[in-house]
C-alpha cells in the first residue's frame, strides 16, 4: 500500500477549500432507463474536514505532475511545455484536419465563476462579461440566452475579477485579472497560477495583456499571478489591482505598487472605488497592514483606518473583502473572516467616512434556528474561500452577502438577522435552494446589482452564473443564465458502449457525476443532467436486459463508488469516507464486457486492499464474496493504481488487464476474471521509471493486443511510451513522446480507423495525435474547440470510431476520428484549387477557385485561435471590413475537402 496515503498532508494554511458537496439539480427531462440519484445522504463534515478535503485534491493533483526525483514541479519543463504548446497551435494553423470536435458540454450547466459584470453602456442590460476559473472569458448580448467564449482556447485564461472602465465615452474599456488564489485544482495545486491582467478596447470582444503583467505561469515569480479584484476611477481611469500581498496602480502606462505587505506577504487583498474617485483597500488579517486603507485618488496618500484591534473587537484572521454603497459615498461595508471555525465564521462591519465611524453588525449574520449543519449554517464561508459583500445601488442598509450561501438583509439598523436568499436549501438540508423551481448553487464569489434596475442581481458561484428579478421580495427566486456557458472541470468521462448511441457520463469536480445526450432524456446533446453529489469521480457506463437499460458507475470523493441498475446503493469494497482513502475515487468497467468491472481500494486501512475485481458488474454490492468483489490484494510495489486498460473485443481466456501505479509501475493480468490475486501478474517495467511516477493512462489498441500505450503525467520523467509485444513474457518498451517530451501527459487513446491506427494523448496543454509516433512528432488537435485545456480524459469506441473528450475546464468534446490530417504544403492539389485575393485585403476578401455547393461552410479564425466568423458560403466573396488589422485563417470545407488558407487585413 502506498504510504502516501497513511499520512495525512496538514498544512498552515487552509484557504484553498472547495465546497465538496454538490447535490443534484433537478434534470430537464426525465432520464430514461433510470431516475436521477437523488437519495443522496452524505454528510457534509466540519470546516476542518472540508479544508482537508481541499489539501486532499491538491496533493493529488501534485502527485501527478511533481519531479519523482526531486519532490517538485519543476518550473523549466512547464515553461517548455507551455512554449512547445503555443508551437504547436501555430502548426496547427496551417495543417488540414479531418477531425471536427464538437462540444458535448454541458452548456446548459454552469462551473466556477469569479466575475460576473452588466456593461454599463447597455441600457437594456443584457449584455454581460462572466469569468471562469479554468475556462475563461464569456460574453453574453442577450441578457444570457447564449454566451460566446471570447477569450481565446489556445491560451490559459483562468479569469478571477472583470472590471469596466465607467467613464462615459470609455465604456469600452474593460480588464479582467486571472489567478486564483485558492481552489483550482487544474494547474499546480489548489493555488491556480495565472497571466497577469489583460484589457479589451472593443466591450470585451478581443483582449491583450497589459505590459509588465504577464509572468510564468508555472511558478510564482510575480505578485501578479493572482489578482483579486480590479476597479477603475471614475475619475480618470486608472486601474486599482488587488493582488496577492500589494495594491497596484496602473495609469494606462506605468504600473506602480501603491500598498504593500512588510516582508514580501502573499496575503487576500481586496480594492474598491465610489463615484467621487475614493479608493478604499483591504489587506488580509495575518498580516501586519492588516486592516481596511484609503486615498482620496489611489494615487498616494493613503490612510489606515480600521486594523485588528482598533475600533475595539475588530479581529479579522483571513480574507477581508468590500463593498461600497452606491447611493451614498461615504458608506462602506467589510466582511471578514474571524477564525471561530463551527460558528459564525465572519465578521461583518460598517464605515461611515462622514463621521468616522465604524459600526459592529456581526450579531445580524445568519446563524438560523432550528438546529446547525456544517459548512451552510451559521454562516460558513469555507476560510474565504466564498467571500462576497455588495450593497443595493439605492439603499445604504440593504446588504447581501455570500458565502457558502446567499443572505440579504434590507435594513441592517433595524432587521434582526440576514435571512438566506441561495445557495443550500435550508440551515437542516444540503439540498439546493430552489425557490421558484430553479435550482441556485452554493459557494457564492460574486453578487452583482443591475446599473439599470435596483431589484435585478446576478451571482456567480461554483454552479455558474444566476439573475433574480426581485432581490427585495419576501421568497427571492433565480434563474439560471448557463446557456453555452461550457466550464466544467471534469476527472473522467465514459461513453455508452452502443453503436451510434450519443449517452456520455462524466464525473467533475465540485460538481459530482452529469448524464448527457438526447438518447438520455437531454433536450440536445450538449444539456447535460445532474445524477449525483460530491466530487465527481470515476464513471462508468453499462448496457443491460439486452441493450435496452442503462446502468451507470459512479461515486465521490474518499472513495464511494455506487450504481443505479436494480435500485441505487454503493458499491464501494473499502469503507468510504475515510481520509486513508484515495481522493479521487478510481474504479475501471471494461468497456466490451460490462460485467467485468475493476475498484483500485488505493487504501490504507487495515484490512483492506488496493485492488478488487468482479464477474458480476450489474448486480454489484459493498460485500467482499464469490458473488461481489474478489480481494485481489495489493500490487507487487505497494503503490496506489493510477490507471487500468483491457484488450478490447469479446472477453476469453487470451484477454489481459493492463494496471499502471503511482511508483511508475506497469503490470499485465493475463485473463483476470480467472486469477484469485495478483500474483501471477507480469512486470512490464517502463525504461527509467522511479518511485513516485505517476502512470495516468493506458491504452490498448482496438484490433491487436500486443499494440499498448502507457503515459506518465510527471514533469522531470520520459513520459509516453508504446509496446508492439504487450502479450510477451517480458514486453518491452519505445519512447514516444517526441516533441511531447516536456508535456505532463495525462490520458491516452489508440483509435484504428481503416488500415491506419492512430494514437492520442490528452495533456496540461491540450490533446495531440499521431499515426506515427515513433517517427513523426505529435500535432495538436481542437486547437480552436478544445484549445490547451487540461485533456483529464479520453475515451473511443471502435464500433463507430467515436471519442469522446473530458477537460478540467472546458468541459466534454467529442470527434468521430478519421484518418491523419494532412499538411497543406504538402498537398498542391488543394493549394491551387482555392485562393483568397486580395490579400491583403481592406474590406472584402474573394474566393477564387471554388465551386459553391449547399454544403460549403467556412470558419475565420484569427491568430490566437478564436474564431472570428461562421457560415454557409453563398457567393464568393465575404465581407470583413469589421476585422481588426491582423493576420486571420480561413477555413472552407465543401464534401470531403478541408482547406485552411491564410490572409491578411489591413
Amino acid at each position: 500500500m502506498n504510504t502516501n496515503f497513511k499520512i495525512i498532508v496538514y498544512v498552515c494554511f487552509i484557504l484553498a477549500v472547495l465546497g465538496y458537496i454538490y447535490y443534484p439539480q433537478v434534470p430537464l427531462s426525465n432520464v430514461k432507463t433510470a431516475p436521477t440519484d437523488i437519495s443522496v445522504s452524505l454528510n457534509k463534515k466540519s470546516q476542518e474536514i472540508r479544508s482537508l478535503f481541499a489539501e486532499e485534491r491538491k496533493q493529488h493533483e501534485f502527485d501527478m505532475q511533481k519531479n519523482p526525483l526531486t519532490g517538485k514541479i519543476p518550473k523549466e519543463e512547464k515553461e517548455k511545455e507551455y512554449i512547445n504548446a503555443l508551437d504547436a497551435r501555430d502548426q496547427a494553423y496551417s495543417r488540414l484536419t479531418s477531425s471536427v470536435y464538437t462540444s458535448r458540454g454541458p452548456t446548459n450547466l454552469g462551473g466556477r465563476t469569479r466575475a460576473v459584470v452588466v456593461d454599463l453602456s447597455d441600457l437594456t442590460s443584457n449584455t454581460i462579461v462572466a469569468g471562469g476559473v479554468s475556462s475563461g472569458v464569456f460574453k453574453t448580448i442577450n441578457g444570457g440566452v447564449s454566451w460566446s467564449k471570447v477569450s481565446a482556447n489556445d491560451e490559459i485564461h483562468n479569469v478571477t475579477c472583470i472590471a469596466q472602465d465607467p467613464r462615459p465615452g470609455f465604456q469600452n474599456i474593460w480588464y479582467y485579472g486571472t489567478g486564483e488564489w485558492s481552489g483550482n485544482s487544474a494547474s499546480l495545486g489548489d493555488a491556480y497560477r495565472g497571466l497577469g491582467i489583460w484589457k479589451s478596447m472593443d466591450n470585451g470582444d478581443n483582449w491583450t495583456q497589459i505590459p509588465g503583467t504577464d509572468s510564468t505561469f508555472e511558478s510564482f515569480d510575480s505578485y501578479l499571478d493572482y489578482i483579486m479584484a480590479l476597479e477603475v476611477s471614475p475619475i480618470n481611469g486608472d486601474l486599482l489591482i488587488a493582488a496577492t500581498g500589494k495594491i497596484y496602480r496602473y495609469d494606462g502606462v506605468t504600473l506602480g505598487i501603491e500598498l504593500e505587505e512588510s516582508g514580501g506577504g502573499t496575503g487576500w487583498t481586496d480594492v474598491v472605488i465610489n463615484s467621487a474617485g475614493t479608493v478604499y483597500a483591504s489587506i488580509e488579517g495575518t498580516a501586519s497592514e492588516n486592516g481596511v486603507w484609503t486615498s482620496p485618488t489611489g494615487n498616494g496618500s493613503w490612510t489606515r483606518i480600521a486594523e485588528n484591534g482598533s475600533p475595539v473587537n475588530f479581529n479579522s484572521t483571513g480574507r477581508a473583502v468590500l463593498g461600497m454603497a452606491p447611493s451614498n459615498d461615504n458608506v462602506i461595508y467589510t466582511l471578514f473572516t474571524n477564525g471561530d471555525s463551527g460558528n459564525i465564521e465572519a465578521d461583518l462591519w460598517q464605515y461611515n467616512s462622514g463621521t468616522d465611524v465604524w459600526v459592529d453588525y456581526s450579531s445580524k449574520l445568519p446563524d438560523e434556528p432550528g438546529g446547525d449543519l456544517s459548512g451552510n449554517d451559521p454562516f460558513a464561508v469555507q476560510g474565504g474561500y466564498d467571500l462576497v459583500v455588495s450593497v443595493k445601488p439605492d439603499n445604504e442598509n440593504f446588504v447581501v452577502i455570500g458565502g457558502t450561501n446567499v443572505y440579504k438583509i434590507e435594513d441592517i439598523v433595524n432587521d434582526v438577522m440576514f435571512s438566506r436568499i441561495g445557495g443550500y436549501s435550508s440551515n437542516v438540508s444540503y439540498g439546493l435552494y430552489n425557490v421558484g423551481g430553479v435550482d441556485h448553487h452554493p459557494d457564492v464569489h460574486a453578487l452583482k446589482f443591475d446599473p439599470n434596475n435596483n431589484n435585478i442581481m446576478f451571482s456567480g458561484t461554483d454552479g455558474g452564473v444566476h439573475k433574480t428579478l426581485d432581490i427585495s421580495s419576501g421568497s427571492v427566486t433565480w434563474a439560471s443564465l448557463n446557456n453555452n456557458y461550457q466550464t466544467y472541470q471534469f476527472y473522467y468521462v465514459a461513453i455508452d458502449p452502443t453503436t451510434g448511441s450519443n449517452g456520455i457520463i462524466g464525473g467533475a469536480q465540485d460538481n459530482g457525476t452529469k448524464t448527457g445526450g438526447t438518447d438520455l432524456g437531454n433536450l440536445d446533446n450538449t444539456s447535460m443532467t445532474s445524477y449525483y453529489g460530491g466530487d465527481g469521480v470515476a464513471v462508468g457506463f453499462a448496457k443491460r436486459n439486452g441493450g435496452t437499460s442503462n446502468q451507470y458507475y459512479y461515486g465521490s470523493q474518499r472513495g464511494r463508488a455506487r450504481t443505479n441498475y436494480g435500485g441505487f446503493r454503493n458499491i464501494n469494497p473499502v469503507p468510504n469516507g475515510s481520509s486513508l482513502n484515495g481522493f479521487v475515487t478510481y474504479f475501471y468497467l471494461d468497456p466490451d464486457n460490462n460485467d467485468h468491472l475493476y475498484f483500485a481500494g488505493n487504501t490504507s486501512q487495515a484490512g483492506y486492499s488496493d485492488f478488487y475485481r468482479t464477474s458480476n458488474a450489474a448486480t454489484i454490492t459493498t460485500a467482499i464474496d464469490a458473488s461481489n468483489w474478489i480481494d485481489m490484494g495489493d500490487l507487487p510495489s505497494g503503490a496506489n493504481i493510477g490507471a487500468m486498460a483491457t484488450s478490447r473485443g469479446v472477453y476469453s481466456s487470451s484477454s489481459y488487464l493492463m494496471i499502471g501505479g503511482t511508483n511508475g509501475d506497469v503490470y499485465r493480468l493475463d485473463d483476470p476474471q480467472n486469477k484469485s490475486d495478483l500474483s501471477t501478474a507480469v512486470t512490464m517495467s517502463l525504461p527509467g521509471s522511479t518511485s513516485g511516477t505517476y502512470v495516468s493512462g493506458i491504452s490498448i489498441h482496438p484490433t491487436n493486443p500486443d499494440i499498448a500505450m502507457v503515459v506518465l503525467a510527471n514533469y522531470g520523467v520520459t513520459s509516453i511510451y508504446i509496446s508492439s509485444n504487450a502479450r510477451s513474457g517480458v514486453p518491452s518498451w519505445t519512447l514516444a513522446e517526441r516533441n511531447l517530451s516536456s508535456h505532463s501527459i495525462r490520458s491516452a487513446a489508440i483509435a484504428e480507423v481503416g488500415a491506419e491506427t492512430i494514437y492520442f494523448v490528452g495533456t496540461a496543454r491540450g490533446l495531440y495525435s499521431s499515426a506515427d509516433p515513433l517517427n513523426v512528432d505529435w500535432d495538436l488537435e481542437g486547437v480552436n474547440e478544445i484549445g490547451l485545456a487540461v485533456v483529464s480524459g479520453l475515451v473511443y469506441r471502435p464500433s463507430d470510431n467515436k471519442m469522446l473528450i473530458g477537460t478540467h475546464g472546458n468541459g466534454a468534446w467529442e470527434t468521430t476520428v478519421q484518418n491523419t490530417t494532412l499538411s497543406i504544403t504538402n498537398n498542391a492539389e488543394l493549394n491551387t484549387k482555392i485562393q483568397l485575393y486580395p490579400n491583403p485585403t481592406r474590406d472584402e476578401i474573394n474566393v477564387k477557385n471554388l465551386s459553391l455547393l449547399n454544403n460549403t461552410s467556412f470558419k475565420i479564425f484569427n491568430v490566437l485561435g478564436k474564431m472570428m466568423s461562421s457560415g454557409i458560403l453563398t457567393k464568393n466573396k465575404l465581407d470583413v471590413s469589421q476585422f481588426n488589422s491582423g493576420i486571420y485563417f480561413m477555413t472552407i470545407v465543401t464534401n470531403d475537402v478541408v482547406e485552411t488558407v491564410k490572409f491578411i487585413k489591413k
